[in-house]
């Protein structure tokens, strides 16, 4: 950032130059603004006097202050515009500038911290599905990465205040904290509900340890990677086509597995499975209900639907889509 930092102090120092040089003009001279700003822009560039040029000692004397402050201010711009040129910094500000502009729009969107291998995976889900999202990443070599892939990214540092409030947190919806370092995580999540107590968390942890810490911070879920992708590289080998199954599930595709938050006064509320006919209707079926912390997974047609439940369905992906009116 440094010849972009040095081209605006320029172009400031010069518009300062211009208007002093102006000013001078305008007193010493006895011009018009109009001239005095034209006399000084022509000083100063060293263009030369076609017609207007300085008559009293007073003003030969400013012009030559004018001059040789004028073409070293010049000069110091020209050097930091070139300096953006050969630093390829031209196109990074312009980056930056496009992703501020894009964050500025979003609202009750996610923002994943951490753009590694975990956080990527997280992205492409993410685009998949439709959502807007912003990647915080600190390291050049992933941005770039992301970028061409044309993912918003914001290059910062996840746990600082400054880094978030630029992906815009306090307007954000979910965050997720792919960050390898546990105690990374914890300051990221108190720092994110500080600046917003209403953000869904969810975070990856080692530990059950760190689990209980984070849930205390306000994480609504701890996902402990390493246990799941071991859980998983057992059951593949032990039963291969459940693993199958979940994955033909989970992915989009010809099946889908979606959950849905039962709203207060919500059509599917307060009602039984068997009067909702969802899969004569809409060719899906509610294959699980989680209510205060507990999961029902053997749904029959006698079971009832309550206001603040949340149900899993699985069903073809437009034909899920046609439940949200339901909730």
């Amino acid at each position: 950032m440094g010849a972009i930092r040095r081209t605006l102090t320029g172009f400031f120092l010069l518009l300062v130059v211009v208007t002093t040089g102006a000013l001078g003009f305008w007193y010493f001279e006895d011009l018009s603004l109009f001239e005095a700003f034209y006399l000084s822009v022509i000083t100063i560039t060293t263009v030369g006097y076609g017609d207007y040029y300085p008559h009293t000692p007073y003003g030969q004397i400013f012009t030559m202050v004018s001059i040789l402050t004028g073409v070293g201010v010049v000069l110091y711009v020209l050097t930091g515009m070139i300096g953006l040129v050969l630093e390829g910094q031209l196109r990074e500000a312009l980056g930056i500038t496009r992703v501020k502009r894009g964050v500025a729009k979003m609202k009750n969107h996610r923002i994943i911290c951490g753009g590694g291998r975990t956080g990527s995976v997280i992205a492409d889900d993410f685009r998949d599905e439709g959502l807007e999202f912003v990647v915080i990443e600190n390291n050049t070599e992933r941005v770039k990465e992301l970028r061409k892939k044309e993912i918003l990214v914001v290059e910062g540092d996840a746990t600082s205040e400054e880094t978030l409030k630029e992906a815009g947190v306090e307007r954000a919806s979910g965050l997720v904290s792919t960050l390898p370092d546990d105690a990374d995580n914890l300051f990221l999540s108190i720092t994110a509900k500080g600046l917003n107590p209403n953000l869904d968390i969810v975070s990856r942890g080692s530990s059950e340890r760190t689990a209980k810490m984070l849930h205390k911070t306000g994480v609504k879920k701890v996902v402990m990677i390493e246990e799941i992708g071991g859980r998983r590289l057992a059951r593949s080998l032990t039963k291969p086509a459940v693993v199958d199954f979940i994955d033909f599930a989970t992915k989009r595709g010809e099946a889908s597995l979606e959950s849905f938050k039962v709203q207060p006064g919500a059509k599917i509320a307060n009602k039984k499975i068997k009067d909702l006919r969802f899969t004569e209707r809409i060719g899906a079926s509610i294959v699980a209900i989680l209510r205060d912390g507990r999961v029902i997974s053997s749904v029959g047609p006698e079971d009832e639907i309550l206001e603040g439940d949340t149900v899993v369905v699985i069903g073809q992906k437009e034909r899920i889509e046609k439940l949200e009116d339901f909730f």
